[in-house]
């Protein structure tokens, strides 16, 4: 690998351990707060209104400024909002440090595999499978450390304090790092002009309309269960101890890190195939963890999701939006498919608590049904049709 490559696995790596941290205590805080679950749903879906308006413009911006930037901004944004988060009890607050801290991490996310195909294009179902495969051991790693922080201080609300600290200070050091070792080429990066008609028109590939319509019924899906309730599905339903659901969510993140780890060591053939069964799978799976009555079975199900499912399928639906995306747009296009794909973040949190304050089963369940329902699309997928031919030619919308 080459410098940047290095560069961008040990800033991956940061990312997760912070992830990992900010993503098990946050909920437990909010609810330590005494957020219930209709508030802390709002403050999730208004994170991911804020995602969806400004993940398109992101990806735009990085046509025209090159990713260096945006990238360094994107982590120390996570990491200033992810400390403060522990400061600022107020719900105003609250809502607007996650609307921050989401609109920089999905911008994170976008950049993520651009630039790793853009350093390596040959190899890159290899490198984005690894690559994220290690940031999911670093996420446990840091669900670990918070787990072990809440244990060891005085009270939960403290090891709360302390663990949100701990993710900040991690991400501002990873955005220091970057901006002074991270070389960019900027003459190759074009110029363009982003205007309402080329973000908001859907002149895209067949292929990646596809994925934008499944991604708007999958992210509604996941973000039913994996939005705040997760930590709390374990607790609410069978009175875990947050230490013990800390070790749950390290598993959680182990299971996703293993296929991603070995997926680029596979030749996949028929990639639809794979793309869809593993979807459906893992729709099966949370509903079987949310109807199973015994603690035990549930945890077990509930672990087989990712592991037979977005372990396989992530890196895929990544190949294919880099190789359906134009060289010259890439940034916007893949940034239109993952910002219009993020609409169902909006609703999804809301919805999630609605139905746990009916049940704690609820939210899992619609979860899973959603979830297996958007591989449906997917059936369309030609996944043997070539890249665009006027990848060098910038789009009409863009002058």
């Amino acid at each position: 690998m080459n410098r940047n490559l290095w560069l961008v696995l040990t800033t991956a790596l940061i990312f997760g351990l912070s992830t990992g941290i900010y993503e098990f205590v946050l909920p437990l805080l909010l609810r330590a707060q005494g957020f219930s679950f209709e508030k802390v749903g709002v403050i999730f879906a208004l994170a991911g209104l804020a995602m969806v308006l400004a993940r398109i413009y992101m990806g735009g911006l990085a046509d025209r400024w090159g990713r260096k930037a945006l990238y360094g901004w994107a982590l120390l944004v996570c990491g200033l909002a992810s400390g403060l988060a522990a400061q600022w009890p107020a719900l105003l607050g609250q809502v607007l440090l996650k609307m921050l801290r989401e609109t920089a991490a999905l911008t994170r996310e976008t950049l993520h595999p651009i630039i790793i195909y853009e350093e390596q294009r040959a190899s890159f179902l290899n490198y984005i499978g690894k690559f994220r495969g290690v940031e999911y051991l670093l996420q446990a790693g840091g669900t670990l450390l918070a787990g072990v922080i809440i244990r060891q201080l005085s009270t939960p609300e403290d090891g709360y304090h302390c663990a949100l600290l701990v993710a900040g200070s991690l991400l501002t050091a990873a955005a220091i790092m970057w901006a002074l070792r991270f070389h960019e080429e900027w003459e190759r990066r074009p110029r363009q002009v982003i205007d309402l008609r080329t973000l908001f028109n859907f002149d895209l590939q067949p292929n990646l309309r596809l994925l934008l319509i499944s991604g708007v019924i999958f992210t509604f899906g996941m973000q039913l269960s994996h939005s705040f309730y997760l930590p709390l599905f374990f607790h609410d339903r069978f009175g875990t101890p947050p230490w013990q659901v800390a070790i749950i969510m390290v598993a959680h993140r182990l299971t996703v890190a293993l296929p991603l780890l070995l997926v680029g060591n596979l030749t996949l053939k028929h990639l639809r195939a794979w793309y869809v069964g593993s979807m459906i799978i893992e729709g099966l799976t949370m509903v079987g963890s949310a109807i199973i009555p015994v603690y035990s079975w549930s945890v077990g199900i509930f672990l087989l999701h990712d592991l037979i499912g977005s372990g396989i399928w992530a890196p895929i639906q990544a190949m294919l939006l880099q190789r359906y995306s134009r060289d010259a747009t890439r940034g916007i296009e893949v940034g239109k498919v993952l910002a219009w794909s993020s609409i169902g973040s909006i609703l999804g949190p809301i919805a999630a608590g609605v139905l746990a304050t009916a049940s704690p089963v609820y939210p899992f369940l619609a979860s899973g049904i959603f979830m297996g329902l958007s591989a449906l699309p997917l059936c369309a997928l030609d996944t043997n049709a070539p890249a665009p031919q006027y990848a060098d030619q910038p789009a009409d919308a863009v002058g």
